[in-house]
């Protein structure tokens, strides 16, 4: 896929680069990743995902939404939101919108019930 290197240096320098589905799995769990231990660098390769996959952007904000809601402080989850808030359009930063707040309010009554949903 042009624009997307493989995580696996060796395959890629015998030319053993990955197909497209591999590639997007490759993508969503290093985004995943990504926001998890380093939320202040997802921005970026967010942009770089979006760039690379562009008949997936809802896919990409699906997975940013998702994990932005379980960051432990509102503080990162508004700064990663203002790393993307000026690549997506208003509409695709509403379906983040949404996405992260849905998500943010399943876990918040996960932990208030201990769990039960």
């Amino acid at each position: 896929m042009p624009g997307m290197g493989c995580c696996r240096v060796a395959r890629e320098q015998v030319q053993l680069c990955c197909e497209r589905p591999y590639q997007l799995a490759c993508g969503i769990a290093a985004l995943a990743y990504r926001i998890e231990v380093a939320p202040e660098q997802a921005g970026r390769l967010f942009v770089s995902l979006i760039s690379t996959f562009p008949d997936r952007v809802a896919l990409f904000i699906e997975r940013a939404a998702l994990s932005c809601a379980a960051l432990p402080t509102k503080g990162e989850r508004h700064a990663l939101r203002n790393q993307i808030l000026g690549r997506l359009s208003a509409a695709d930063l509403a379906m983040f919108d949404e996405l992260m707040s849905a998500e943010w309010h399943r876990l918040r009554a996960k932990r208030i019930t201990g769990g039960a949903n």
